[in-house]
């Protein structure tokens, strides 16, 4: 096979490889990364609570297939398969919300999700998810990936690009996602570090470091048996004292806590800041990650709004043009696209709601039946027709 031929030419399941990179989610992805969290519970929960909440918010919402009209609207084509597919039934036994969040779940955790897609007669009929901890990637000879998935008994697959959807985070080299915590390695490692020593100081019973000081001197052997001595009982005292029991100090000791002023509460502040880390790495603002320290309505409100403009609203268009650009073909791009409804996010602040039903409504460019409709509500005899001007 000559060079061009290996470049342009087509997939094959059999081609050779230039190298194979086996990347595994689940639970150990971030100790693959390099991203260890250990046994730290707090951080672990944090993590887990962003990815909950990006995964389940991002297949809450409606995905509709949208036509695009010579006048520069768009009508929603629930005709298409894709519609069902992405808003009904994934595949047989697998809804489109289980889907898709299973499918963003994968992403916030490893960086990467993998969907199989079965086609009949050209059109897509389904979409089968497929654990991304059961894929390898292979890079073929024209620089082309090609997926290795395993089943429940070990038994390999061979997918080529056309036939997955591969959904990523962040990429640095076009081809694989990087998980979010990769990102923050820096945050993540000291959040790590943090928690390390915290248990470390649990596990000696919260005692703190101390130092004994005496105006006794021990001098010659008599002296140097009395110290010895003295030092095994402080320290079968101290190993008790982890118990709840009282020290008692002999031959005018006395003791002095080596933690310097406020040394506990910059310990704190410190680990508090590492957990708002996590959140930030994935876009989660504090307040809805569970770490605002002070909050207000206020606050709240803009919080809110910042979910979705920085946090739902980057992860749908990933999503949306990762399934576009496998799903629809060139020419149907021309015309179709894949776009979450994510008003429905907006639907807690009912005045701004109404406020901006009644500018749309009053400036004409809503009808009275379309709030009506998003509110669920039924439809006017006459609200179908714009209001603004006495139009009719």
């Amino acid at each position: 096979m000559g060079f061009l031929d290996r470049l342009f030419g087509p997939e094959r399941r059999d081609a050779d490889t230039l190298a194979v990179a086996s990347i595994a989610a689940g639970p150990g992805m971030v100790e693959l990364f390099g991203v260890d969290l250990g046994r730290d519970a707090t951080g672990q929960a944090i993590a887990e609570r962003c990815r909950a909440l990006i995964s389940q918010l991002t297949a809450s919402v409606p995905l509709p297939v949208l036509r695009t009209l010579p006048d520069g609207g768009s009508v929603e084509e629930r005709d298409h398969p894709l519609w069902s597919i992405l808003n009904v039934e994934a595949a047989e036994g697998m809804s489109a919300f289980r889907f898709r969040e299973a499918m963003a779940r994968d992403a916030a955790t490893a960086g990467n999700a993998l969907a199989e897609i079965v086609r009949r007669g050209g059109e897509v009929e389904e979409l089968l998810y497929r654990p991304w901890s059961s894929v390898s990637i292979e890079i073929l000879d024209n620089g082309k990936p090609r997926y290795r998935v395993s089943d429940h008994r070990g038994r390999q697959r061979v997918l080529l690009r056309s036939e997955v959807v591969h959904l990523r985070y962040a990429t640095r080299d076009g081809l694989m996602g990087v998980a979010p915590l990769e990102w923050a390695r820096t945050s993540t490692d000291l959040v790590a570090s943090q928690a390390r020593l915290a248990r470390e100081q649990a596990e000696r019973g919260l005692v703190g470091d101390l130092v004994f000081e005496t105006e006794l001197a021990f001098t010659g052997d008599a002296g140097a048996t009395a110290f010895d001595r003295l030092k095994r009982q402080l320290r079968e005292s101290a190993r008790r004292l982890r118990g709840g029991e009282t020290l008692l100090l002999e031959a005018g000791l006395k003791a002095k806590p080596l933690a310097t002023s406020g040394r506990e509460a910059q310990f704190h502040e410190a680990r508090l800041t590492g957990l708002e880390d996590i959140a930030r790495a994935y876009g989660v603002p504090l307040s809805v990650a569970g770490l605002a320290r002070i909050a207000s309505y206020g606050s709240l409100t803009e919080e809110s709004k910042a979910l979705r403009r920085d946090c739902i609203g980057p992860w749908a268009q990933r999503i949306e043009q990762d399934l576009a650009i496998t799903l629809l073909s060139t020419e149907e791009r021309r015309t179709l696209r894949l776009e979450h409804d994510l008003s429905g996010l907006d639907r807690g602040d009912m005045l701004a709601r109404f406020q901006a039903y009644q500018v749309g409504v009053g400036g004409g460019w809503l009808t009275p039946n379309e709030p009506r409709v998003w509110e669920g509500l039924a439809r006017l005899p006459e609200g179908d027709r714009s209001t603004a001007g006495g139009a009719e």
